[in-house]
């Protein structure tokens, strides 16, 4: 796990110094707000917007590794980027566009693991657009 919050913390690093929206998902939230599960792989939403996600993609995979053939051409067809870390840590990054992944990463706050990363929120909320 003290890997897991190695590779976090450096991703987070990562996107602040580049000012993108961002925030930790899946089992690194997972340990804040539900029932604590060992997770093997650091999951995060990044804010592209729909037609914006080759700047993202690059700057990624200039700084990690891919873990599939094609993971950029994979990223585009499927929103989802799917990294390692030197350490050979996976890293999920899902590419937001949607309202509810703005809002998502919007509502994030910080949680102090050894260090501190933003996580999703885990109030329940409606909201406005949601469907009945």
């Amino acid at each position: 796990m003290i890997e897991l919050i190695r590779v976090a913390a450096d991703l987070q690093a990562f996107c602040e110094a580049r000012r993108w929206r961002f925030c930790f998902i899946g089992g690194l939230a997972l340990q804040r707000w539900g029932e604590p599960r060992e997770t093997v792989d650091v999951n995060v939403t990044l804010v592209t917007g729909f037609g914006g996600e080759e700047p993202f993609v690059t700057a990624l995979l200039d700084r990690y590794d891919g873990r599939i053939p094609d993971a950029a051409g994979f990223a585009r067809a499927n929103r989802v980027l799917l990294l390692r870390a030197a350490s050979g840590v996976g890293i999920d990054v899902a590419l937001g566009g949607l309202p509810f992944e703005e809002r998502i990463v919007e509502r994030a706050s910080p949680f102090s693991f050894p260090g501190s990363v933003p996580s999703s929120s885990a109030e329940p909320r409606r909201f406005p657009d949601a469907a009945q």
